[in-house]
Order: structure tokens, then sequence, then C-alpha cells
């Protein structure tokens, strides 16, 4: 019979790299799709965009092989593209 197994750790993707910063591929949690999906609600564009840098700057220190970010860095080293490409990595969305 075979089993069906669930659990975040078991979608855990290789690691990956922002400009010479390493960060595990763990997939998100529930909690932290649950905080993100919250972030800038109601708010202006620049309000949301703050506050979802502010979340994937939390969701990488988590994962950080070294040393942590902070919004002013995600700022300075992300384009929009990047943004959108690590949170589909993160939820393990196949990439193209």
């Amino acid at each position: 019979m075979t089993q069906v197994k669930f659990g975040r750790q078991l979608n855990e993707r290789a690691p990956f790299e922002v400009n010479g910063l390493v960060f595990s591929g763990l997939p998100l949690s529930l909690s932290e799709e649950r905080v993100l999906a919250g972030a800038g609600d109601g708010g202006s564009e620049v309000e949301l965009m703050d506050a979802v840098l502010e979340v994937l700057s939390q969701l990488l220190n988590v994962r950080a092989h070294g040393e942590r970010v902070d919004t002013a860095w995600l700022l300075e080293n992300l384009a929009p593209s990047d943004v959108e490409g690590i949170l589909d990595y993160l939820r393990a969305t196949p990439v193209s």
C-alpha cells in the first residue's frame, strides 16, 4: 500500500541565493501565507508594497544562512519580478 505524506519539509527545495546571500528553500507555512495575505490590506499601492517587503524580509530572515536582510536591502537588491519569483519558489509553485 502506498503511503501519502504531507508536510512542508517534504517539499523543501534547494537553497537559493540573492546577491550573494543564501536562503533555505523551506516552503511557506500556513501561518506565513496568512501573514502575507493580510499584508497592506486596504492601503495604497505604495503601502501594499511596503507591507509585502516587510513580510518578505521576515520570511527571508527565517530562512537566512547567515546575514539578515531588511526592507531597505530588498529595495536595493530586488526587481519586482524577483519578489514574485521568490514567493513562487517558497510556495513550491512550479518554476517555468
